[in-house]
């Protein structure tokens, strides 16, 4: 259960009736949570230096800024902040970029407002989010190209299947009965045939190729 009482959001777009329509919808969905809006760059910064950020809803473009240019800087300042874009560039290459770049969460602004709840439970619970439409766009796009360019052991796939459910090693272990060390071998497999160098990259790159996470019983 997340505890929303201290959860500080800070959401960030130049257009400002869209800002005050985020915030109204995020206001109305955690109700006890402090939220903080910006427009520009030196705003974001002025709140980045004064308190400690839980998510930062973040558009692209703001104006002649394009946020991506201190994406980078953004992290090192508060490393542990959970970054969402919510932007109208919903181009492949941009969201891989993006998620490739440690980036939590996309929705996209043409998509229901409900996906800026489930992202922000999401990544607060650790785990990446795609906006769904998006996720269903891409995944039928690429579902032939995943079996074509990348053959996963039954192992792998199952610890795939694991890691997309946000497990960490020892727990994977402990579900597929091997050893830690096993599990790192599996994962750094996997790393080298999804030519990505994170966990978090990994999942991402796997939600996008059509890969998805096979729910147990312990998941129903």
């Amino acid at each position: 259960m997340i505890n929303t009482k201290s959860l500080n959001i800070l959401i960030v777009d130049d257009h400002r009736m869209l800002l005050e329509g985020i915030r109204n919808f995020v206001a109305s969905k955690f109700p006890q949570a402090n939220i903080l809006l910006a427009s520009n760059y030196d705003e974001i910064i002025s709140v980045f230096n004064k308190r400690k950020i839980d998510v930062l809803l973040l558009d692209l473009l703001l104006g002649n800024e394009d946020s991506r240019t201190f994406l980078l800087e953004l992290q090192e300042l508060q490393p542990e902040t959970k970054i969402v874009v919510i932007s109208s560039l919903e181009e492949e290459g941009v969201i891989n970029a993006l998620l490739q770049n440690q980036v939590m969460g996309f929705v996209g602004k043409s998509s229901s407002t409900s996906f800026i709840a489930e992202a922000i439970h999401s990544v607060l619970e650790g785990n990446v989010y795609i906006d769904p439409s998006y996720k269903e766009r891409i995944a039928k796009r690429n579902k032939q190209l995943k079996f074509d360019t990348i053959i996963l052991t039954s192992r792998e796939r199952d610890v795939l299947n694991e890691t997309m459910k946000g497990k960490r090693i020892k727990e994977i272990g402990e579900a597929l009965f091997i050893s830690p060390k096993t599990v790192e071998n599996h994962r750094s497999n996997l790393f080298v045939k999804f030519e990505v160098n994170n966990v978090t990259a990994l999942i991402n790159k796997a939600l996008l190729l059509g890969f998805l996470p096979n729910l147990d019983e312990e998941n129903l």
